[in-house]
């Protein structure tokens, strides 16, 4: 069983089965991306978690959240270098710089997610990054969805704010 099959169990989710255009959407960001990510996009589409997390996702096609805010991101550092700081240590992962922060949600709260993208290794072992709006970058050694797992349903993850320890049952609402 795979951590997006555990996330769907958890919330009571069926798979959509969306069909995206991969290979467009990894030539606007410039690499391919986690399999974990695909298989979590094609199942559930654009949503939120728990009025609280959202992860930029697709709704089938060439639509890409997580392109569209990445473009933003670095449309911003072109106009605003200072902005780059927010990116620190790791910098902004964008073409001519292979290591970096590629965002991928955010919570209502202004928590962001993101990978340790680095072009040099295999999508699939990029780390996942989160930080708190005003901490610095935390560091996990597991997928996007295993990470989406265990902040929602895990009570004893010590993980980014401990979100799973409220006690409230899991829920998706697509959008």
């Amino acid at each position: 069983m795979t951590w997006v099959d555990r996330l769907m169990t958890a919330v009571d989710e069926r798979p959509l089965s969306l069909a995206i255009d991969w290979p467009g959407i990894e030539s606007r960001l410039g690499g391919a991306l986690p399999a974990d990510y695909r298989e979590f996009c094609e199942a559930f589409g654009r949503g939120e978690f728990c009025d609280y997390l959202t992860v930029y996702a697709s709704g089938g096609g060439v639509d890409s959240e997580l392109a569209e805010s990445q473009e933003a991101n670095r449309q911003i550092v072109e106009r605003h270098p200072v902005v780059m700081n927010g990116y620190r240590p790791y910098g902004l992962h964008r073409p001519g710089h292979p290591v970096g922060i590629l965002q991928w949600g955010a919570s209502s709260q202004g928590d962001e997610f993101a990978w340790l993208a680095d072009d040099s290794k295999k999508p699939d072992t990029w780390l996942v990054l989160a930080r708190e709006d005003t901490g610095g970058w935390r560091r996990y050694d597991m997928s996007m969805s295993e990470f989406v797992y265990r902040l929602l349903v895990d009570e004893s993850f010590e993980g980014f704010g401990a979100f799973g320890a409220n006690g409230q049952a899991p829920y998706f609402m697509p959008s």
